[in-house]
């Protein structure tokens, strides 16, 4: 059996309230193997400071407190990791999840970065990392 990390970008986590989709289960029946979840607490970090630049934004912030009861919810049952890792100072949040997308894959493991982003996915693609994103909002490619 093929353990799986799959790391988690701050689009991702609105996915069950924006377009009903239960990521968690389509992670794991999509990847059978033993998936591992992480979100760095950089992505919290992101969502928090997004929130407070948007204190009139009600359904953003109803959505980030739904996400977290989500993710809360299924810890568990799908193996989610919360790694107290923040980028450094002179890198954006896109080239921390890469670097951090290569240190897993460093260490031979099979890693997927689940994101909407366009041009996330595409720098993922040319250093050879898998990517999982939403097609026609209702089902996720695994690519």
């Amino acid at each position: 059996m093929n353990d799986y990390y799959v790391i988690i970008d701050s689009n991702f986590l609105f996915l069950p309230f924006q377009f009903k989709i239960d990521y968690l289960n389509d992670i794991e029946m999509n990847l059978g193997g033993k998936s591992k979840i992480i979100i760095f607490q950089q992505i919290i970090d992101e969502l928090n400071s997004k929130r407070k630049r948007e204190p009139n934004a009600r359904q953003f912030e109803k959505d980030l407190l739904a996400s977290k009861k989500y993710l809360e919810k299924n810890k568990d049952k799908y193996n989610i990791h919360y790694i107290e890792k923040r980028k450094n100072f002179n890198e954006t949040t896109d080239e921390f999840l890469i670097n951090e997308c290569l240190n897993y894959k460093a260490q031979e493991s099979s890693v997927y970065l689940a994101t909407n982003d366009s041009n996330l996915r595409k720098r993922a693609y040319k250093q050879g990392i898998h990517t999982i994103y939403l097609k026609q909002k209702k089902y996720l490619v695994f690519d």
